[in-house]
């Protein structure tokens, strides 16, 4: 199966055994962080620090049960307060299932997902829509959508869902060596570690890795964020314009 191999867990796979996974060629775990406009998975913390020692990247997802905008954007605070202190290689999901919400409105559904993942995009996150294909096909409305990645659920030998997704969540029976029993298995379709490092990636990256790997410069103690004193310009200027020591 093309594309890169990776899983979604939460407290109900119990402790994981994360060498084992990545031995396992798994490059990727979506993590369950939390749920509602309080509750924390019991795992999260042992889940995403395990992954990523394991050299795993890490996105998180959170399970909604709101029914409107002003609970949908309580909920984005509350799941952007339990990952903040994490770096992800992988997007920030809004999953968006429960049957409490299935008789909301197509309207209101679109809205509530969109007011969830702006919250997300805005706190710096990489925001993501998880949803099965009859939701996306019935529930919500995804001409509104387009500006965002979606996360299928589709457990099928091949995805049918026409629309565009960037994970396919295939099955929810997966067997992985370090999991106990069943383990739902994904497969992304683009290098989101690579696009969200991009995306995260300092303005002077690109100047540094010049001057480095290019002119074979070394740079100690290099922070983009220190402050260039005057002296030091002129001695710059001067060294660019062709003074030698």
């Amino acid at each position: 199966m093309d594309g890169i191999k990776g899983i979604d867990v939460s407290e109900w796979q119990g402790n994981i055994d994360w060498q084992k996974v990545k031995n396992a060629g798994i490059k990727f775990a979506m993590i369950r962080t939390s749920y509602g406009k309080r509750s924390l998975d019991k795992t999260y913390i042992a889940n995403i620090e395990g992954a990523q020692a394991a050299g795993i990247d890490v996105g998180a997802y959170h399970y909604c049960y709101a029914k409107n905008i002003e609970d949908a954007k309580a909920e984005a605070r509350h799941f952007i307060n339990t990952i903040k202190p994490y770096t992800l290689s992988y997007p920030a999901v809004l999953d968006l299932e429960d049957p409490s919400q299935a008789n909301l409105s197509k309207q209101l559904l679109t809205d509530m997902a969109i007011a969830f993942m702006e919250v997300v995009k805005d706190a710096g996150y990489f925001p993501m829509l998880y949803a099965n294909k009859y939701w996306l096909e019935s529930k919500l409305d995804c001409n509104r959508l387009k500006d965002y990645d979606i996360w299928l659920a589709q457990w099928a030998p091949n995805p049918t869902w026409t629309g565009n997704f960037g994970i396919w969540q295939y099955t929810d029976k997966g067997k992985v060596s370090g999991i106990s029993g069943n383990v739902d298995l994904d497969i992304a379709y683009k290098d989101y570690s690579s696009i969200i490092n991009k995306k995260n990636e300092h303005w002077a990256q690109k100047y540094y890795d010049f001057l480095t790997k290019e002119k074979g410069i070394t740079i100690h103690n290099a922070d983009f964020n220190d402050v260039v004193t005057r002296d030091e310009l002129f001695a710059i200027l001067a060294r660019m314009m062709g003074y030698k020591e």
